[in-house]
């Protein structure tokens, strides 16, 4: 019996009829021949023929019968099948293949790409370059885009490269931060979006007007009500006993700014009235007992016993817990609005350690556990900046650099503060070596503390930070990345490199991460026509450790080993980082008053470390 089999590409053609001893012919008429007899046949010649070598040879493969060892059953050698894939790469059709992102090298699934309308790179707009949805729905709508490598600067038509650049999230233009026109943002937040002045018109929005009120530090507000100049008033009391008080509350008054370290002279006793003369010990004459406690000391200037007598009534008043006030939860107010949670348990004294709730003061850091004392506080505060001396001051922020040793009781309390919130934090008591760099908000009631950073005067190590804070209340507003660049910045004047003393919280490595990457594209960027980029150099532009940028450069993926040498990616890897990777906000060095104490015999083209 004969077999019918039918032909699924035509279905034109009538099934053959074909049987198991009789061959099958072909439906063009020709015989199962191998195709180089069927051109000899045809009077074709194979080197004449219009089709490329690989399609001859891979018919040729495939019509010769296997099994036997003659030449022309030979496999094209490797050099031919590189050179094969090479061409069919060159010759593919533009719909044969997905298209993949230029940044990740994945091809478009879950999130569409766009098309660069200078260089026809693809990128992957919220993966990639990590635009929020409502930005990256308004790229889309776009008749033009470019990508990161392309962007040039609106108003000067410049490569952007610095670390203050801005991009509106309507239209997508970017500006140096020099040429940025006046805009808009719905948010305090850094990273916020920012629409420019011409979508601002389109969006009916405000656009931001000049900076608010800086108040000086000699003319600020002092809180206190003033009285009015009809009242009068009336005292019965003797005129000798109202001197006598007078005297010693000025003498408080000059004494504690003394155990402050305000004033440098130490004060004057009061001269006593005759009548309490007898029997009485002045002052002056009692200084045996007060001057055995150094300046600046953890206990004021009063006997032992007092003291001993003080810490036995504070026990018997404030029994130790069971019950931390970490289980429970501490809430830390900051002055009479913002308030936070505290992460970890408190280092304060009783009754603040086992308080639920703490009140400090956002000029003086006092810290208490009733309001209403906070409140008395505020009336009687005079306070209205950090102690020390004000070594930096530009848009709207200052700093302040205050030494542990002159202002212990001010720098104890920034550390009990910032104990809340790093776990790490285990030196809160001996501040005498450190030097405290306080970031302040400038407001119009004063300067308020915003957070800080610490530093040893003589470093063990080769570290140029040791404690980083920023209060909860206003994170994502780029201070943190902002006293990293101070601490930075105080390097370069130094002409030294450093790196922050470890181990890190989980906060200050994200911090830290994102400020090292920021810079190195932004020198990168910046350098992008030269031939030639070395660590040393940009060491010595961003003050950074070389093993910290080696570091850097390996989580981002910008170094590649070749051979034997280390080379940077520079236009294949590192130009395509969104812009929003490098923008943090900067210290303006010609606004930055300050000096180092020992420069002498260091050379600023050397890699000088601290130790």
């Amino acid at each position: 019996m004969g077999k019918v089999t039918t032909d699924s590409t035509s279905n034109s053609m009538p099934p053959t009829i074909s049987n198991g001893n009789s061959k099958s012919r072909p439906q063009n008429g020709f015989e199962n021949t191998p195709k180089r007899k069927l051109f000899r046949r045809a009077g074709d010649d194979p080197s004449s023929n219009s089709e490329p070598l690989s399609k001859k040879m891979r018919a040729e493969a495939n019509d010769m019968p296997r099994g036997k060892n003659s030449e022309d059953n030979k496999t094209p050698t490797t050099e031919t099948s590189e050179e094969d894939t090479t061409r069919r790469r060159r010759t593919l059709k533009p719909g044969g293949a997905s298209p993949t992102c230029t940044f990740c090298k994945d091809v478009q699934e879950s999130e569409q790409l766009l098309e660069c309308s200078t260089c026809k790179a693809n990128y992957h707009i919220k993966k990639c370059l990590r635009y929020k949805d409502e930005i990256a729905d308004n790229i889309m709508k776009l008749k033009e885009w470019f990508c990161p490598r392309c962007v040039v600067c609106s108003a000067c038509n410049d490569f952007v490269s610095d670390a203050l650049n801005v991009e509106c999230s309507a239209c997508c233009r970017a500006w140096h931060g020099a040429c940025a026109p006046k805009g808009h943002s719905p948010s305090v937040e850094f990273d916020s979006p920012w629409f420019c002045s011409a979508c601002c018109r389109t969006r009916n929005f405000r656009v931001i007007d000049s900076p608010g009120y800086t108040p000086s530090r000699k003319s600020v507000p002092t809180g206190r009500k003033c009285r009015k100049s009809n009242d009068k008033l009336e005292f019965n009391i003797d005129i000798d006993e109202l001197t006598d008080l007078i005297n010693k509350r000025d003498f408080t008054w000059e004494y504690l700014n003394y155990e402050a370290g305000f004033t440098s002279a130490p004060p004057i006793p009061p001269p006593q009235p005759k009548s309490r003369l007898k029997g009485s010990k002045s002052l002056a004459n009692n200084q045996s007992e007060y001057n055995q406690v150094d300046r600046n000391a953890s206990i004021p200037k009063v006997v032992a016993k007092d003291v001993k007598l003080f810490h036995e009534s504070e026990k018997r008043a404030y029994p130790q817990k069971e019950t931390s006030s970490a289980q429970n939860g501490q809430f830390l107010h900051f002055g009479t609005g913002k308030s936070c949670k505290a992460i970890y348990s408190s280092a304060y004294q009783e009754p603040l350690h086992s308080a639920p709730h703490l009140y400090a003061c956002k000029f003086c850091l006092h810290t208490t556990h009733l309001k209403e004392d906070l409140v008395v506080h505020w009336d009687h505060c005079t306070s209205r900046h950090p102690p020390g001396n004000e070594i930096y001051r530009d848009d709207g922020i200052s700093f302040f650099e205050v030494d542990g040793a002159y202002q212990k009781k001010y720098c104890q309390d920034l550390c009990l503060l910032a104990k809340l919130f790093i776990a790490s934090k285990t030196l809160y008591d001996e501040v005498e070596t450190f030097i405290f760099y306080v970031l302040c908000e400038i407001t119009s009631e004063g300067y308020v503390i915003v957070g800080y950073f610490s530093k040893e005067k003589n470093p063990s190590k080769n570290n140029n930070l040791s404690c980083l804070l920023v209060l909860p209340m206003v994170q994502k507003m780029g201070y943190g990345r902002l006293l990293i660049d101070m601490s930075y910045e105080l390097s370069r004047r130094e002409h030294r490199v450093g790196h922050p003393e470890h181990p890190l919280s989980d906060l200050g490595i994200l911090a830290y991460r994102g400020y090292w990457r920021s810079s190195l594209l932004c020198y990168i960027r910046s350098h992008r026509n030269s031939d030639r980029l070395s660590i040393k150099d940009i060491c010595l532009a961003t003050r950074i450790t070389p093993v910290d940028i080696v570091n850097q450069m390996m989580i981002d993926k910008l170094i590649t080993l070749k051979g034997t040498v280390y080379s940077i990616k520079v236009s294949k890897r590192a130009l395509k980082f969104p812009l929003s990777q490098c923008r943090r906000r900067v210290v303006n060095p010609s606004k930055l008053v300050w000096k180092p104490r020992n420069t002498a015999g260091l050379d600023p083209t050397k890699i000088n470390s601290y130790i």
